[in-house]
């Protein structure tokens, strides 16, 4: 055997000369470098918890592969569960050094705080580039970000909410009212069950269509027959979102996706995603040039949809009528106006028809401000009805608490800082270094589950906790928990507009 093997070994140095046992002693140098983390990167930080399972020169990411994304949250949840500072160090191929914050004093310090230390960054903008470009207002920073946010912010001030969002929004609440009046006269065929999320979904990407372009993408009607036939954008979007989910966990996606079927359905879902982007904007277009030619007198189907003032595409077509400029426009906002209530909205009939007894209290609420008569002949709720609805807003705030529609986010650190957390600091948590390049991401439903954060009943559905009441008179009053702890609406100068 002795002699077999050292004629193999022979063989080998005969055929590669000095190369493969240099190479053999280059990895073993490396490795005694880098024992637990990837090439290159610096060495853990003293006094914060890193997540176990790392290897030599590849650091956490066979862990990270092996699991996957399924039920990654639940395995973040797990391994901070016991973690008192709420910071996971980890170090990911494609990613480097990773700080995973979970606790408000540290997510406040990196949105406010250090808030000019940390971008989205070149390797935030490469995972989603395709779908939202790399100037949209989601993935942009500095100077292009702050330009694109102010006009938006225009669209979602009170004036305007009280005027054109609210008569969108009206107008497809009826639909919604008469689809599901429509669904329940069929009681007795048996046929009078629809998905919500669906029905949600589609209210949503209708609603905001209208209201930020001016578009019908005849996604909702008065009948349920609408919610059989598949919305081409919406069933591409959500597949985008899985594959930009798995970019995140698997290094080399750009090969992979070129050969993979994955990749073959990411590309397609893509050019369905431009396909309704660029039709909503060629037909913008040309209903803007019917409009300065003939004012008043253009012919009805070559206006926008009536309306006061600018909707959101006016705004940015004041500065461009490039398609591809204004598809990255539509893109990001009809995303973020999709998704963000449909999913609300989702988590919150979920957790009511898991608590029955809060439906009761809801209900008894809403009559006694707009009366019994509503079960015939709907209200439809102004801008301000909400605080005459502290019980309601609770409901929806806890569904949005235990469920965020971002449950992860991060940035990357463009010069090193020393990352304190933010505010007092009775539990004494740690300051620690974030060098350049490195990440530090969080995960509200994570830190949405944390008793040191949302007390022992944390992980329940609670709605309570929003709720202050008078001792003496017995009224009830929403609370507005600060926006670092409640956390499911982003914070500081990304704060969402829409919430």
């Amino acid at each position: 055997m002795a002699v077999t093997v050292n004629n193999i070994l022979a063989s080998v140095l005969e055929r590669t000369g000095v190369a493969l046992p240099s190479a053999i002693l280059i990895l073993a140098i490396l490795a005694l470098l880098y024992p637990d983390r990837v090439i290159g990167t610096a060495a853990p930080r003293p006094g914060i918890p890193r997540m176990p399972g790392a290897l030599p020169l590849i650091g956490n990411t066979w862990v990270l592969i092996k699991n996957g994304t399924e039920e990654q949250f639940h395995r973040l949840q797990d391994f901070t569960k016991d973690n008192k500072i709420g910071v996971l160090q980890t170090s990911v191929l494609g990613l480097g050094r990773q700080f995973i914050v979970v606790r408000p004093e540290y997510i406040e310090a990196v949105q406010k705080t250090y808030f000019d230390h940390f971008v989205k960054g070149r390797m935030f903008r490469a995972r989603f580039e395709d779908v939202l470009g790399v100037h949209g207002i989601f993935v942009a920073d500095g100077e292009n970000w702050k330009g694109q946010r102010k006009r938006a912010s225009h669209i979602f001030s009170a004036g305007q909410f009280r005027n054109w969002v609210q008569t969108t929004v009206h107008g497809e609440l009826k639909q919604v009212f008469s689809l599901l009046q429509e669904v329940a006269s069929r009681k007795s065929s048996g046929s009078n069950k629809i998905l919500l999320p669906e029905l949600f979904f589609r209210y949503t990407l209708s609603s905001f269509s209208k209201m930020a372009f001016s578009a019908d993408l005849k996604c909702l009607s008065s009948s349920p027959d609408v919610l059989e036939t598949p919305v081409p954008f919406a069933t591409a979007f959500d597949f985008a979102q899985c594959v930009i989910n798995e970019r995140f966990v698997y290094p080399g996606f750009q090969i992979y996706e070129l050969f993979s079927s994955n990749g073959r359905k990411m590309r397609q879902a893509i050019q369905q995603l431009r396909k309704t982007g660029l039709e909503i904007i060629s037909d913008r277009i040309e209903r803007r040039q019917q409009e300065q030619k003939h004012g008043a007198d253009a012919p009805k189907e070559k206006r926008a949809i009536e309306k006061d003032g600018k909707d959101m595409l006016d705004l940015f077509m004041d500065i461009t009528t490039d398609p591809e400029d204004l598809l990255v426009v539509v893109m990001n906002f009809l995303i973020a106006g999709r998704d963000t209530t449909a999913q609300s909205l989702s988590w919150l009939f979920f957790e009511l028809f898991q608590h029955p007894e809060h439906v009761k209290e809801l209900i008894t609420e809403i009559e006694s401000v707009y009366g019994a008569q509503m079960a015939d002949k709907p209200h439809l709720m102004g801008y301000d009805d909400m605080k005459k609805l502290p019980f309601t807003q609770a409901c929806f705030s806890e569904a949005v608490r235990l469920h965020p529609a971002v449950p992860k986010n991060g940035k990357i650190c463009c010069k090193d800082v020393l990352l304190k957390p933010a505010g007092p600091n009775p539990d004494n948590l740690p300051a620690f270094e974030v060098k350049k390049g490195e990440w530090c991401g969080w995960s509200d439903w994570v830190m949405n589950r944390r008793t040191d954060v949302w007390g022992e009943d944390a992980a329940e559905y609670n709605p309570y906790r929003f709720i202050s009441v008078n001792e003496t008179t017995g009224t009830r009053t929403f609370i507005s928990h600060n926006q670092w702890k409640f956390h499911s609406f982003n914070g500081g100068p990304r704060l969402c507009l829409g919430q």
